[in-house]
Parts: C-alpha cells; sequence; structure tokens
C-alpha cells in the first residue's frame, strides 16, 4: 500500500497514530498560511478527528512516486465544505515537506 493510502485510510479512521506514522520526525508543512512541525500536525489532526463535524472524504490521489505525491480530497471542517489539495515530498519513505491548499466550495 502507498505512503498516501496508508494517511488517507488513517484520516479516514480518525486513527491519530496511523496519520502520524506517515510522517518523517523532521516533517514541516504549510496548513492556513503557517508552517507547522511534526507535534503541531499532531496537535491539529487530533483536534480535527475529535470533532463531530469535521470529516474528511472523495480521496482522489493525483500522482505519487518515491519523491512526492499530490492528493485531491473534500473536507468539512466547522461546517464549511472545502475543497483541498495537499503536495508533499518523500524523505526515508515518509512524508517530509507538503503543503495543503483549501478552498470553499
Amino acid at each position: 500500500m502507498s505512503l498516501m493510502q496508508n494517511w488517507i485510510e488513517a484520516m479516514a479512521a480518525k486513527d491519530i497514530d496511523a496519520a502520524m506514522a506517515t510522517t518523517h520526525e523532521d516533517i514541516l508543512m504549510i496548513m492556513n498560511e503557517m508552517v507547522n512541525d511534526r507535534s503541531d500536525l499532531q496537535e491539529h489532526w487530533s483536534q480535527s478527528m475529535k470533532e463531530e463535524n469535521n470529516f474528511f472524504s472523495e480521496f482522489k490521489l493525483k500522482f505519487e512516486d518515491e519523491h512526492c505525491s499530490a492528493v485531491d480530497f473534500k473536507l468539512v471542517q466547522d461546517g464549511i465544505h472545502l475543497q483541498c489539495r495537499m503536495t508533499y515530498h518523500i524523505k526515508d519513505e515518509l512524508v517530509y515537506r507538503g503543503i495543503i491548499l483549501a478552498e470553499p466550495i
């Protein structure tokens, strides 16, 4: 199974340990115009998973090879429907650097 598929399944299952297992210890991810490190991501993803009105759906892997990946998905966050694209670089077979872009739909 691919790295992105593992992340998708972990997020859909609201399994924070499995989601974090896909990330490099030195990960940096740009989300909401802010640079987030591993602890920031864990806190953000954990909070998203706890909120009943937040959920992920319609994951579509756009591209993946041994160096990078891109996935589109929909997210409902605080009642707002978003179309998202996450792209990232891979290091040591883990998500290393990335960006998540979100547009209201």
